[in-house]
């Protein structure tokens, strides 16, 4: 029998090979045990009246009896007088002979084979020995049948994940393409491996010209620019708006503002560096020449396709370009008469006038930030700024400002941010981003001196649960896991896959006892839920003390988790401080 046919094809085409051999008004029954009821189910023929239809524990009826010692039971003349459902159906349909056979596959019994008939001698002794083996064989082919159907599932897992990586790369891909921004990539030799259109276009060569040459070739300061902002990504493994200056088609100079980061494998090992690149040659020209006539700054002020401009001591508006009239939606005349703060995001004000102060004064502060707008709609857009003081006779005498609408790349490394901190399968979030916000809540909880508490779970016995039942049964379970955890954990908890079957939860301001509450109510809920009753799970919880690393802490949730495994599972182990 072929395994690719199907299960029920199989016990069909076994069902007739026993009924022709043992007798053509036998009557055959095949039964299979149930891993998740614990049962004996029929399973051929599907359409049968109860009792026969009805699952059975081992033991019960002949079938149940054959499952249970492993061997054929041969029963005929059910007495009058017996209570047993088997006995009162076979009395009731005239079945005077049953011979039940167990199907034993290569490891256990996996079911029982039974033929029923009229006949008070229906001549099976003669041919037990043939049935036997045929039932053997049969046995063999079912569990071959199965283990076909767990790997054919298995693979379609594996065709599924495949075509949602597929969905990833191409909707990263669809962002770098979009960006009109130079992406580049290099490996920690500083050769390029990875450049984008958009570098393309700025360096004037084609991406085949410009993989494998060395960034620092680029660079106006050559191989000394190149090693100071390698060191500066080694000591803070990123780059935030640094500004540099490269070389261009033609020996042409281009001011850029580089933001970059270390890029790292699956071990968190440094194999090269990703940069994003924004080009500033504009602003550097508009700065650069502001001292220049008032007709050449002035058609220099309007030609520029970024908002601009002047803020005087007070902190109003007095000179602007069409731009910034069309980015914050008011009139020239509406404009005039705000003080800057009118149009800035009520967070974002404290920073920026406190800022416009020192720049007054003549005291330091940054040129260049990211903040945020209201428009006259009301809609909040996100800007990068470049700020420089402004003076006559040694005076201050006020502020300049160059703004980009960035709301599309804010909102595009929002998305990829949520996409590189999200586990797939369950939603959660994964191990790196609790990493991080366990190593800030412990900092707060040290700084406010509050509680801090920790669960770290998994399930018990998964790894069987998914040799029974392949891998997408198990892909089930951990999303329902994933669901019943956001339901029991408290509004300012939050809960994360720490990979494989293993799950935690950050508990901020809970002491061990209402920690254990939420614990206790995460257990609870998986014998409440349907497709986790089976489920077990091993929960260690920790309490926070202040004189813990993020290592120690960890650890030690850990190993209150396998305690609570050792002793049997299905329980809460709660480590003294």
């Amino acid at each position: 029998m072929e395994p690719s046919s199907g299960m029920e094809a199989s016990l069909q085409r076994i069902s007739r090979l026993v009924s022709r051999l043992s007798g053509k008004k036998a009557e055959c029954l095949i039964h299979l045990w149930n891993h998740k009821l614990n049962l004996l189910e029929l399973a051929e023929p599907r359409r049968m009246d109860a009792p026969w239809a009805d699952p059975f524990k081992p033991g019960e009826g002949l079938p149940g009896a054959a499952f249970l010692r492993k061997r054929p039971i041969f029963f005929t003349q059910p007495p009058k007088d017996s209570a047993g459902p088997w006995e009162e159906a076979a009395r009731a349909k005239g079945v005077r002979s049953i011979l039940s056979l167990p199907l034993r596959a290569r490891k256990s019994v996996m079911g029982t084979l039974t033929l029923m008939s009229r006949s008070p001698r229906p001549g099976w002794e003669s041919s037990l020995p043939q049935l036997v083996s045929l039932t053997d064989q049969a046995a063999l082919a079912i569990e071959d049948t199965q283990m076909y159907q767990k790997v054919r599932e298995q693979l379609k897992s594996v065709s599924r994940q495949r075509k949602r990586e597929r969905e990833i790369k191409k909707f990263l891909e669809n962002i770098v393409d979009r960006s009109a921004d130079p992406i580049m990539a290099t490996d920690l030799h500083g050769r390029l491996t990875f450049v984008s259109r958009g570098a393309e276009e700025m360096f004037g060569l084609p991406k085949e010209e410009l993989l494998g040459k060395k960034i620092s070739g680029f660079y106006s300061g050559g191989e000394r620019e190149a090693r100071k902002i390698m060191k500066i990504l080694a000591r803070k493994d990123k780059l935030r708006n640094y500004e540099t200056e490269l070389i261009g088609p033609g020996g042409k100079k281009i001011f850029i503002i580089l933001s970059a980061s270390i890029l790292r494998d699956g071990r968190g090992n440094p194999t090269g560096t990703l940069g994003v690149t924004r080009e500033i040659t504009d602003y550097k020209n508009l700065l650069n020449h502001i001292t220049r006539t008032e007709q050449s700054y002035q058609k220099l002020f309007e030609a520029v396709n970024d908002a601009i401009f002047f803020l005087n001591r007070e902190g109003y508006f007095s000179t602007f370009n069409r731009m910034f009239l069309k980015m914050t939606g008011y009139t020239d005349k509406e404009i005039r008469s705000f003080h800057f703060s009118k149009i800035i995001h009520p967070e974002d004000i404290p920073m920026m006038v406190n800022d416009h102060q020192k720049v007054i004064r003549g005291d330091y502060a940054p040129e260049r930030y990211t903040f945020r707008l209201i428009n006259k709609e009301e809609k909040v857009i996100y800007v990068e700024g470049n700020f420089r003081r402004l003076k006559e006779k040694n005076e201050v005498v006020g502020v300049l400002a160059v703004l980009r609408d960035v709301t599309e790349k804010i909102r595009l490394e929002k998305e990829l941010l949520e996409l590189s901190i999200t586990d797939g399968l369950t939603g959660l979030h994964n191990q790196r981003h609790f990493y991080n916000e366990l190593d800030k809540e412990m900092e707060r909880a040290k700084r406010q001196h509050t509680t801090l508490s920790l669960l770290l779970f998994d399930l018990d016995d998964f790894k069987v649960f998914n040799d029974i039942h392949g891998h997408l049964e198990g892909d089930k379970v951990l999303r329902n896991v994933a669901q019943v955890v956001l339901k029991s954990v408290r509004r300012m908890d939050s809960a994360y896959r720490y990979g494989g079957d293993e799950f935690t939860v950050i508990l901020p301001g809970a002491t061990r006892v209402e920690a254990t509450q939420v614990a206790e109510r995460i257990r609870k809920t998986f014998e409440t839920t349907p497709y986790l009753q089976q489920i077990k799970l091993s929960i260690g919880l920790v309490e926070f003390d202040p004189q813990y690393d993020l290592t120690t802490f960890v650890k030690y949730a850990d190993e209150a988790m396998y305690t609570a495994k050792k002793m049997g599972g299905n329980q809460i182990y709660i480590r003294d401080r």
